[in-house]
């Protein structure tokens, strides 16, 4: 009884808060009349297609990863995906401004937006756990990546008629730091006491403010710096596009297509290196919940990247250029208001996004809103993803000229108490923003 009282309570603090009009597809301000003004727009959006319940397990009256001797390698190695992989984007939207025009609406937009990835092969885990002679293990899809840029947008959108509108916005896109670690050749080998790797790999490092030194060999000395490690000048500049499309047909009922991040950075990266090189190490097997701890693993995670870097040594290249995707989304909606009673609406989403093949993800989710116009708006939604059942909520409450909206949606299996670590598979959003209608 007391959890479902709490998740009433909840649901109507969140429904004080959020969802307001929704203008990430560009064509979604034809029809508007008035112009806005949206302040600090916060987005953040975390994924992962495995969780923590993957990789602890019982032994005794402790937790112990899936490589302690305890653990058979099926009970292990059976809950892993082929590729397992993590996902984050923050989108901060400093400032945007829309304006009726003679025909169509305009609007201007400011914005940040980071976002970083990790993809890790099945046979990462499976060397580390049987130490199998089927050796060497190709584990080339292993990647990683992390990009700050700034966004300045202008979009306009158009009527065709009544019931047809189309939009799209262009995005200058300005490089702010990037780190991308592309492999060309990843291998395990395997032996009873040891497991080695050679690599083949570009390390792609931006940061115009802070340079790091090399030795007299020419190799990266990742402990040598010079400069300051603030966010200097630029390092980057593109291009990208949003495209949508709105129908009504009939009296009640909505369709729309977006397709959002069409583009790309040119990035200079000062800081590059080709790496080439063996690493040999003998496993993690006694990693347990004690070294899990955050003044355990930080020390853990360090002796591991000093030995990498001893071994693995990055040969640093000259200054060069590189153009690279951003995250692209594409997604379909449709909504239909009941004919009894207009402010009840029921609406379906389908949504997919992904960068340049590391965690790519689709999702379809039903839901219902109640919307009163002028007061306040709120709304439930549930369905499945790449990673199982999904769900969220959403609102907005209006006062004077203000509209104050939030919306949070996420997955199902919880997280580690006072770690906020997952449990499962998960894909989690919030958004939170602030809008002004002018009159």
């Amino acid at each position: 009884m007391k959890k479902t009282v709490l998740f009433i309570l909840c649901f109507f603090a969140l429904s004080s808060l959020t969802r307001a009009q929704d203008f990430r597809n560009p064509a979604q301000t034809a029809f508007l009349e008035k112009g806005f003004v949206r302040i600090g727009e916060y987005n953040s959006t975390s994924r992962n297609n495995v969780g923590a319940s993957s990789f602890l397990f019982p032994s005794g009256d402790k937790l112990v990863t899936g490589l302690h001797a305890s653990v058979s390698a099926d009970a292990f190695l059976g809950g892993l995906k082929t590729l397992s992989s993590l996902y984050s984007q923050i989108d901060y939207n400093l400032v945007s401004y829309g304006w009726k025009g003679s025909r169509g609406f305009h609007t201007v937009e400011i914005g940040v937006k980071e976002n970083s990835g990790l993809s890790v092969p099945k046979e990462v885990f499976l060397l580390l756990k049987t130490g199998t002679a089927s050796s060497p293990y190709d584990l080339s899809a292993m990647r990683a990546f992390g990009n700050l840029y700034g966004e300045i947008a202008y979009g306009y959108s158009l009527p065709l008629s009544d019931k047809l509108s189309i939009g799209g916005r262009a995005k200058l896109l300005v490089g702010l730091n990037s780190v991308d670690v592309l492999t060309r050749k990843f291998e395990f080998s395997t032996t009873e006491q040891q497991y080695v790797l050679d690599l083949d790999a570009d390390i792609d490092l931006t940061n115009r403010n802070k340079k790091i030194n090399t030795d007299e060999e020419g190799y990266l000395n990742y402990a040598s710096f010079t400069g300051k490690g603030r966010l200097g000048i630029p390092t980057g500049a593109g291009l990208a596009l949003d495209l949508g499309l709105v129908w009504k047909p009939f009296r009640g009922f909505t369709a729309e297509a977006s397709l959002l991040d069409l583009g790309g950075i040119l990035w200079y990266y000062g800081n590059g290196g080709k790496s080439s090189g063996s690493y040999t190490f003998e496993g993690l097997k006694d990693l347990g919940m004690e070294e899990l701890k955050e003044e355990n693993i930080g020390e853990k995670l360090r002796e591991l990247r000093d030995e990498v870097l001893g071994v693995v040594r990055p040969k640093a290249v000259n200054g060069y250029c590189k153009a690279k995707a951003i995250p692209l989304t594409a997604k379909l909606g449709a909504s239909y208001s009941m004919p009894f009673w207009e402010p009840l609406s029921v609406n379906a989403t389908g949504l997919y996004t992904g960068y340049r093949f590391c965690a790519p993800y689709w999702e379809a989710r039903g839901g219902a809103e109640v919307s009163l116009p002028g007061i306040a708006s709120f709304g439930l939604n549930a369905g499945c993803g790449s990673y199982g059942f999904v769900w969220g909520v959403r609102s907005s409450v209006n006062f004077l000229s203000f509209q104050l909206y939030a919306s949070y949606e996420n997955g199902v299996g919880g997280t580690i108490p006072y770690e906020s670590i997952p449990l499962k598979a998960n894909n989690k959003r919030l958004v939170v923003g602030l809008l002004y209608l002018i009159k």
